[in-house]
């Protein structure tokens, strides 16, 4: 079969960073998957992206689609015919529908999707050129692609990230004609905006990225990324200092240009008297500059910018590049020195200007539970930074109300470290300040010092239980106060710091301290967020590898996120063994034999196979309850396959569900008494086998 290339270039207005991306994924994802489900697989997909285009490249996609026989399932036979072997009025119209007789209708038992006997019609479908597929597929494909926010223009009858301004379809050298909204597609592309805006034809899709190179576009990304990594490498170099690394920004700033050159600047060294993260943010966050360290790490007074264009004379690029950073930078010193002026302590008391949520008081409020909660965390998970927690508590908001942190929001926390120290705080609890935000954001580090980590736990569990006390737990994808982020914010610090909390308890001191300052929470507030945070602790662990079985079965008996951790470890590495599997397997029907709502009452066991059962559990349930106390339980596990022949001889010797309503609650009562004991491990009744 003939194969040709296609190419799909999608010409818009300046994409933002991360719509770049996102297009790339969709369509890496989405292109192959489309051709495939139209019988017109491609070998290979490549995609590539710049702020102005996105650009896909099947490779040897067939010329025709193959003829295929297809299957189109009608109703039952039952109602296509009647008991006389009539058709129906059904079995006529679905035959008309299809323009055949009732004669040539044929069955099939269990069509795909179906279970039982259905009347169907077969027929060869004649393969369609791919031409024709790829006009109608291709638009459908361009507005699909899913960006944060859409905009409209032009007759406003269609949604894109940015406004279309030429698409290039191009199909073994011969160009794909459809339309968008007025937009004819065609084999027309163009250069850089500044550099070479003139039209080019696009004659071969497997050359086209080298014939934008020689119109200064680089439309690989990665290429684009090495670009700026080595010269901005190479430049810090030639300073004497390195690079900060920083993937996220060299990821934004690769799909901000389409011809990348870095470009070499300086600032005053006055502004190396402020706290190192303040000119690293201005430069990041604000002009989306990477910033130069000397060999300590210590920030030096250079920055590497990233041009969209070569200019004429570096000089003059680089001059405005340093007059708006020392702009900002200026800013920043002096609010720096205005906020000098006034301590964090003296702060405190006007955040009570500050709502933190109309339903859940103000920003004083949540810092009063805070000074409550942080101690609490830090007594129950042994800690013991109590003093240092509850200073840190109250003065970790009050940065909220500084210059800096009004300027630059992204310093929230980090300014507090730094003024809590120049305020003569203890190191404990400036860092605490900082770390109780952590983590920021997927990947971040999380908090590590006694009193950091008891008040991100308390801040987190604070936020948890009270959004969704007064019912604003998420929906959908929908997660305005970022209680996913939370959760697992809270999951990640109680394990990577092995610390054990029970997240139902927790919450509900959270929500006594909630209900001191006559902030109603729904009853239920504290349950409703524990099993929130359960949610995530299942997806989290799954993605480390975790089977769901394990998951469920660990889940039913703790909320505690690293006890469960742990529990989830024994069970995943004692099923590797045969042994234990088996084990497993006689457990469960211990627990599964048990009627729902079943109580144990008092009992004397009777007969050999009672006794035999009752002894052997009564010598591992104190082995057990040491080694559950002592959180070893692999070796807990471990003590069960002990049970498992009395167990076994129990069930094959005696009837548990006898007549006589006293034999089988006595029974009952004595395997309900053992099932009560796995409980405290795990929920035998919840793996599979």
């Amino acid at each position: 079969m003939r194969v040709r290339n296609l190419l799909l270039e999608i010409g818009c207005e300046e994409l933002p960073a991360h719509f770049v991306t996102s297009g790339i994924e969709f369509l890496k994802e989405k292109l192959p998957q489309e051709l495939e489900s139209n019988f017109l697989p491609p070998s290979s997909v490549e995609v590539f992206g710049t702020p102005r285009r996105l650009i896909a490249v099947a490779y040897d996609v067939p010329e025709v689609q193959p003829d295929r026989e297809e299957l189109l399932v009608g109703p039952s036979l039952k109602a296509a015919f009647d008991t006389e072997g009539r058709p129906t009025r059904a079995a006529e119209g679905f035959a008309r529908s299809k323009g055949v007789s009732v004669e040539e209708l044929i069955t099939v038992e269990n069509p795909p999707g179906k279970r039982g006997t259905y009347v169907a019609v077969k027929r060869v479908v004649k393969g369609r050129s791919a031409v024709e597929v790829l006009r109608e597929l291709l638009p459908k494909l361009i507005l699909s692609i899913p960006f944060k926010k859409s905009m409209r223009w032009g007759t406003k009858r269609i949604r894109f990230g940015r406004p279309i301004r030429w698409i290039a379809a191009v199909y073994g050298g011969e160009p794909v004609e459809f339309e968008i909204d007025g937009i004819v597609s065609s084999n027309i592309s163009y250069g850089h905006r500044f550099l070479s805006p003139e039209p080019f034809v696009v004659e071969e899709p497997a050359e086209h990225l080298e014939k934008l190179e020689e119109r200064f576009v680089v439309a690989d990304q990665e290429k684009r990324c090495a670009q700026i990594l080595d010269g901005a490498v190479s430049l810090a170099r030639r300073v004497g200092g390195h690079l900060l690394k920083d993937e996220e920004l060299l990821e934004e700033v690769t799909n901000l240009v389409e011809f990348p050159y870095p470009i070499l600047g300086s600032f005053e060294e006055e502004f190396l008297k402020l706290p190192k993260e303040v000119p690293v943010v201005v430069m990041k966050d604000h002009q989306k500059f990477f910033a130069v360290t000397d060999e300590a790490g210590n920030l030096k007074n250079y920055f590497v910018g990233v041009a969209n264009i070569k200019p004429v004379d570096d000089s003059t690029v680089c001059r405005g590049y340093e007059k708006v950073l020392r702009a900002r930078l200026k800013d920043a010193l002096f609010f720096f020195n205005e906020d000098r002026k006034k301590r964090l302590e003296e702060r405190v008391p006007k955040l009570e200007g500050i709502i933190f949520h109309e339903k859940l008081g103000t920003m004083l409020q949540k810092t009063k539970r805070l000074e409550g909660l942080a101690p609490w965390v830090a007594g129950v998970t042994g800690l013991g930074s109590e003093g240092e927690s509850r200073r840190a508590a109250h003065l970790c908001k009050a940065d909220l109300l500084t210059e800096m942190v009004n300027e630059f929001p992204e310093l929230q926390g980090t300014m507090g470290k730094y003024y809590a120290l120049l305020d003569g705080e203890p190191e404990a609890v400036a860092v605490a300040i900082e770390e109780h935000y952590l983590p920021r954001f997927s990947g971040d580090s999380v908090a590590k010092t006694a009193a950091g980590v008891a008040l991100s736990v308390a801040e987190k569990v604070d936020n948890l239980t009270g959004f969704i006390g007064v019912g604003l737990k998420p929906t959908g994808s929908a997660d305005p106060f970022a209680l996913r982020r939370n959760a697992l914010g809270l999951i990640q610090t109680l394990i990577e710091n092995e610390l054990f909390l029970d997240i139902l308890e927790a919450a509900r001191e959270a929500a006594r301290l909630y209900g001191e300052q006559g902030i109603e929470l729904i009853r239920e507030a504290p349950e409703e967020t524990a099993e929130f945070v359960k949610e995530r602790l299942k997806n989290f662990l799954k993605e480390k590898g975790f089977r769901p079985d394990t998951l469920e079965a660990v889940l039913a008996v703790t909320h505690d996120p690293y006890d469960a951790f742990l529990r989830a470890k024994a069970v995943e590495k004692l099923r590797e063994n045969p042994e234990f599997e088996a084990t497993l397997i006689t457990m469960r029907r211990v627990v599964n034999i048990i009627p729902e709502g079943f109580e144990a009452t008092d009992f004397t066991p009777q007969g050999e196979f009672e006794e035999n059962l009752f002894n052997a559990f009564k010598e591992l349930q104190s082995k057990l309850n040491k080694l559950i106390s002592e959180r070893n339980y692999t070796e807990a596990l471990l003590q069960v396959s002990s049970l498992k022949p009395a167990v076994d001889a129990f069930f094959d010797n005696v009837m548990v569900m006898d007549r006589d309503p006293q034999v089988r609650n006595r029974r009952l009562s004595l395997l309900k008494t053992i099932a009560d004991q796995l409980l405290k491990l795990i929920d035998f009744s919840k793996l599979a086998i």
